[in-house]
């Protein structure tokens, strides 16, 4: 009975934890955009982290600004791993504050 338990318990665990897994969405202003193919590298740098999606780009205010929307899995990438994709390839980005909060 104990076993029937514990392996009952190991299976929950296992398949419990991609439940906690979630979809997010965030906006990503990234600045220096001085032609087209800096926005060309920067998507590329997003999609070169698991499960980034790009849903949308709008330029900025400014000429060398625009705003990213990506959708991701945080089990397999974070906010902070999408910004470090970004700026690795010297392009300063920061996260967007949540309109809906």
């Amino acid at each position: 009975m104990k076993r029937i338990i514990l392996s009952t318990a190991l299976v929950v665990a296992a398949f419990g934890s991609t439940a906690l897994a979630e979809e997010r969405t965030v906006e990503i202003a990234v600045s220096e955009l001085t032609c087209p193919s800096c926005s060309f590298i920067v998507a590329s740098s997003l999609r070169g982290v698991p499960s980034v999606q790009i849903n949308d780009f709008v330029e900025g205010p400014e000429d060398d600004r625009g705003v990213y929307s990506v959708t991701f899995d945080d089990t397999k990438a974070t906010v902070e791993s999408i910004i470090e994709a970004v700026t690795a390839n010297g392009y300063p980005a920061e996260l967007l504050p949540d309109p809906a909060s």
